[in-house]
Formats: C-alpha cells, sequence, structure tokens
C-alpha cells in the first residue's frame, strides 16, 4: 500500500489576506492545485480522502476532474483544531448539502459525523491530534489490505505533520512536527506486516511546482 500526503493550496489565510477560518485559495493556490492535480495523475491513485474545509476541497478538484476519480469528505483529516486559539469556535462550517453543490466530485461516506454544517466542539492539543491521526492509519489499514493500493489524502500543514508520525510509527514531535509546504507531497510506502512502519519515500515534494513563488505560511 502507498500513501500520499498532499497539503492545501495556499488559502487567503495563508497569504494575510483575511482571518477567516474556511478561506479560499488564492490565485497562486489555485495555480498550486491545477499542477499537483496534474502530477498526481501519474501515481494511479485508487482512493482519495479530503478534509471537510473549503481549502481542501478545492485543492482536490482539478485533480478529481483529470482523473475521474471522487474524494471522500473525511473529518478525520481535517484541520489541527488548537485548544490555544478559541476563535475556532466562531464558524459554523460547512454543510454535506454545500458541499454536494460546490464539490459534485466529492462524497460522503457512513463515518461522516452530521448531515447539517459539520465543525469541531471539542479543540485540541498535541496529543489528541496525534490520536486522531493514528484513528487514520489504522482504519485505513483495516479497510485496504491489497498492496496496490495507493491512497490520497488532501489535508493541512500539522495533520499531515501528524500522519506522517503516524504511519513511520515514531512519537509525536510536540516542538515541530514534520513540515508541509502549500501543495506539496509526502509519499509513504507500506509493505510487511500491517503493525509495520512506514518507509518514507519523499517528504514535502514541491517539485512539481518549480516556478512557481513559494508562499507557504503555518
Amino acid at each position: 500500500m502507498e500513501i500520499f500526503l498532499v497539503r492545501h493550496g495556499q488559502s487567503e489565510a495563508n497569504a494575510g489576506l483575511t482571518d477567516f477560518l474556511d478561506s479560499p485559495l488564492t490565485a497562486l493556490g489555485q495555480e498550486q492545485a491545477r499542477l499537483t492535480g496534474n502530477a498526481l495523475l501519474g501515481y494511479g491513485l485508487t482512493n482519495v480522502y479530503v478534509s471537510p474545509l473549503r481549502r481542501t476541497l478545492e485543492t482536490i478538484q482539478p485533480f478529481c476532474i483529470l482523473s475521474g476519480l471522487r474524494a471522500e469528505v473525511n473529518a478525520d483529516v481535517c484541520e489541527y483544531f488548537n485548544a490555544a486559539h478559541p476563535v475556532y469556535h466562531e464558524f459554523p462550517g460547512l454543510s454535506p448539502v454545500q458541499i454536494r453543490d460546490e464539490f459534485p466530485q466529492t462524497f460522503f461516506g457512513d463515518t461522516f459525523p452530521c448531515g447539517e454544517a459539520w465543525w469541531p466542539q471539542v479543540l485540541e492539543d498535541d496529543a489528541r491530534i496525534y490520536a486522531r491521526c493514528v484513528h487514520v492509519r489504522d482504519t485505513l489499514l483495516s479497510h485496504f489490505t491489497a498492496a496496490s493500493e495507493k491512497i490520497l489524502i488532501v489535508s493541512h500543514a500539522e495533520t499531515v505533520g501528524r500522519l506522517t508520525e503516524a504511519f513511520l510509527r515514531i512519537p509525536p514531535n510536540p516542538i515541530d512536527p514534520p513540515w508541509s509546504d502549500n501543495c506539496a507531497i509526502t509519499h509513504l510506502s507500506l509493505t510487511g506486516t500491517a503493525n509495520a512502519p512506514a518507509s518514507l519515500i519523499t517528504q514535502n515534494d514541491t517539485g512539481h511546482l518549480a516556478g512557481l513563488a513559494a508562499h507557504a505560511t503555518r
């Protein structure tokens, strides 16, 4: 099994244009998403998961259109809702109906937490987000057993870092988790037993974005 982790393209919040918690991509972010979609076509992906936030949904859209694959909206790969920033409670989120209308290349599985507007009600610390990412890892390993599966997760910088740690089966680094630039690709390979750590093929690969200005903000 192979896992591909992609951070969303540059958002308006990344660029310092807004404080809105669910801002869309900038023009640069849209171009990053387009180039990333083209690059991902070469990997033979079989399944796609995406965070239910606008910046990730906009990022996966070009790839889904090009490939014909649909992305499953999964709340477990959402942003890190840090307890140090209680402002995260100020946005109600997008509903499945809104997401389906705006992003018809997506779908919702049976495990999506609700049919109304979704937004986390519990803020997180480092231990909680790592536990969430371990749950994502274990769920994928229980659902997909074929070596030929190639799974893409489009998420957020901190979550991509914690997912990388979870698949590598290393403890979370509370100071500096693995970093991802906007639309960077991290590629992991899992072989052997289900409990074996993944091998890191590439981390934070932005080669497909060559020529674009680099704007990555935490």
